[in-house]
């Protein structure tokens, strides 16, 4: 019984180590300065965001851009809001790398939301690259040499969209969100990238101790008094 107990504790002591704090509502900027620690989305960390150039456009700057989280352990994600407006045939652009560890995750969506134009010349568009259980070389696009995908949203034409995951309880994942003038203006809006995750194995042995530990518990208990109650007979 006390080896169980011991056991019990040691793995729920190395459960808590490096546990991020949750991630909240703040600028790119902000989520860059947490570096590699990051932060957490119930049991996922998210972490390593790092601003990437982009295409020959303006770029905003980290405090312009703003990151917010949601979901848990298993359907974890981050929507990546720009308040900012595209005109007079210029374009606009944030693009950042980050990367997510957590339960064995199995999906990966993409949605566009509250963006507009004026003219049909203008565009918003979003690109989530994504390396299952590897990394992307410098650029956030290429040199993935794991399974990897990407997901192209176009407002007014292809505002969300799905892709699998490889199995795999680490992503690298590259986000690329533009705001293109072609004439009239074309306005930010949000982009949101959600995964979905399995529970792990360890968690069902961990279920399982815990039964283990419960039923012992109680059969120490029932042995107990059990004892007590022969000795008050013999007494």
């Amino acid at each position: 019984m006390k080896q169980i107990l011991l056991l019990a504790a040691a793995i729920v002591s190395v459960a808590q180590l490096g546990v991020a704090s949750p991630c909240t509502v703040g600028t790119l900027a902000s989520y860059v300065a947490l570096g590699s620690t990051g932060c957490s989305i119930g049991g996922d960390t998210l972490y390593n965001f790092q601003i990437l150039p982009g295409s020959n456009v303006t770029e905003l700057s980290g405090s312009s851009v703003t990151l917010s989280a949601m979901g848990g352990t298993y359907n974890p994600g981050i929507t990546i809001s720009i308040n900012q407006s595209a005109v007079a045939f210029n374009a606009i652009e944030t693009m950042f790398t980050y990367d997510i560890s957590g339960p064995t995750f199995t999906g990966i969506s993409s949605a566009l939301g509250g963006s507009s134009e004026s003219t049909a010349s203008d565009g918003v568009t979003g690109i989530v690259n994504y390396c299952d259980g590897g990394s992307f070389g410098p650029d956030g696009v290429d040199g993935c040499t794991k399974p990897n995908g990407s997901l192209l949203t176009v407002d007014g034409v292809q505002n969300s969209i799905t892709g699998s995951i490889a199995n795999v309880s680490f992503i690298n994942v590259t986000d690329d969100f533009m705001l293109d003038s072609g004439g009239g203006t074309a306005k930010g809006g949000t982009l949101t990238n959600s995964f979905t995750a399995v529970p792990e194995p360890v968690n069902t042995a961990l279920a399982g101790l815990g039964l283990a530990l419960a039923g012992a518990l109680r059969f120490r208990s029932m042995r107990a008094s059990k004892r007590s109650s022969n000795k008050k007979e013999e007494d």
